[in-house]
Parts: structure tokens; C-alpha cells; sequence
């Protein structure tokens, strides 16, 4: 990663994002083992991007609903699960997906770095508690610690990192229990807190990306397994609709 000027295409920017996504296996592995007990039945991808994180989550649904509000991607998607009867992708928001769903349809709903982006989190979450079923799961993912906040998030679109108990008290909120909530991550507090939020760095480098995963990713997921991080770059949470 290198501090460079904020690029002035926010479009090359998003492949840039892609780019560097692309290359984060473990930490998407990481991500889906521990939503793995609430994957199944008819699933939803919110702010599905390019398909990346789709295609973890694709084998444990029956059905997969992949809605991304950015019409440049939906092509993308598209050719990512062609062929796939059982993938329906929308290039619409979250409301507009709900009337095309409609209410009590889906069994989990997934957000990976997603709810961040969305203004008005709180509406949001409203809407995905009413598509889910009851005993239906949301699990979402997304930065962690306010202090971390860099020009990075602002170029991304972020509208806040969150702290634990603002997540925990917004699921809540949308009618949901929450299963588990874990902060994830401490190795990411030091490299994000030095090059994006100190040295003010506007960008991602895929390569260091890449070599973050492999080498970092499994060392932290390993600590985090024996001793739960105090701490970290990011939340998870999981919650389930109440009856």
C-alpha cells in the first residue's frame, strides 16, 4: 500500500477495490466459517459487487438472490452464475428488493463490508428483517473502531466504522437476537491504524493484499480461535429474526 492522490475516477477506483478483494481467500474463508451455521435454505447477498464473496456462499443455499444497487456490476454477476438457474440477480437497493422479494421469503441475508456504505443502516436493517423469515439470520460483517477511520473509508463511501455495542444495539433494534458478535482481526488494527489512518494512504495495493492474507490472516484467525480478540479491525455479528 502506498499514499497516493485520491484517484479522481471513482470508477477505475472500484476495480481497484475488486482487484484487491480478489485476493483475500482466507479472510473470506474465515468470514464464511463463521456464518456457516446460519447458511441455508433461500439465501440473499446485499451489495453483492463483482460476485466475489458470492461465490463462497453459493454452495450452501438452494436458491441465491444476489442484490447489488450499482448497475456497472450487474453484468459482471451475471456472468459469474450463468447457467445457475438457481441465482436471480438485482441491480436495485434494499427497498426496491424488498417489493420484488416480498416479506417472509428468505432465510438468511448476508452483508460482507456493505451496511457501512448504506446512510440510513437503521431503515436498512428494517427492510432485511422483514424480507427474512421468522427464525430467519442476518449476518453481516463490516469495519470496526471510529478511531481507525482514514481517507480510505471516505474514498470506499464509508458513512462510520462501527463499535460494538452501536452494532449490537442497531440488530437489536431491527428485531433481531443476536447469536454471536466478535470483534475480528487485531493484527489489522496496527496495519490499517499505520498505513491508511496515520500515513493517510488512499489506496489498496492487491499484491500487499494478497500477501496480507496469506501471511497475517492465519496468524490472527488462529490467536482469535484460543483467546477472543478485545479488539479488532473488524465486526462480525449474526442475529435471528424473533417471532
Amino acid at each position: 500500500m502506498t499514499n497516493e492522490p485520491v484517484p479522481q475516477d471513482p470508477l477505475a477506483y472500484e476495480g481497484r477495490e475488486f482487484e484487491a478483494a480478489v485476493n483475500l481467500v482466507n479472510y473470506y474463508r474465515w468470514i464464511t466459517d463463521l456464518f456457516r451455521p446460519y447458511l441455508k435454505g433461500d439465501g440473499t447477498e446485499i451489495g453483492a459487487g463483482i460476485g466475489t464473496y458470492s461465490g463462497y456462499l453459493r454452495p450452501f443455499f438452494s436458491t441465491l438472490d444476489l442484490v447489488e444497487p450499482s448497475p456497472l456490476q450487474k453484468q459482471s454477476l451475471e456472468r459469474a452464475f450463468n447457467g445457475d438457474t438457481n441465482v436471480r440477480v438485482f441491480s436495485e437497493t434494499i427497498d426496491a428488493y424488498r417489493r420484488d422479494a416480498g416479506d417472509g421469503t428468505r432465510d438468511s441475508i448476508c452483508l460482507v463490508n456493505v451496511l457501512e456504505h448504506i446512510e440510513d443502516d437503521a431503515a436498512a436493517l428494517a427492510d432485511m428483517s422483514a424480507i427474512l423469515k421468522d427464525g430467519g439470520h442476518i449476518c453481516i460483517f463490516v469495519p470496526a473502531l471510529p478511531c481507525l477511520h482514514s481517507k480510505l473509508d471516505d474514498i470506499f463511501g464509508h458513512h462510520r466504522r462501527y463499535t460494538r455495542p452501536e452494532l449490537e444495539e442497531k440488530v437489536r433494534a431491527a428485531g433481531f437476537e443476536i447469536e454471536t458478535c466478535r470483534y475480528m482481526d487485531m493484527l489489522g488494527i496496527a496495519a490499517w491504524g499505520l498505513i491508511n489512518t496515520l500515513l493517510g494512504s488512499t489506496t489498496l495495493n492487491p499484491r500487499m493484499a494478497k500477501i496480507y492474507d496469506a501471511v497475517c490472516v492465519p496468524i490472527t484467525r488462529a490467536i482469535e480461535r484460543v483467546v477472543p480478540a478485545p479488539a479488532g479491525k473488524s465486526l462480525l455479528i449474526v442475529g435471528t429474526k424473533r417471532d
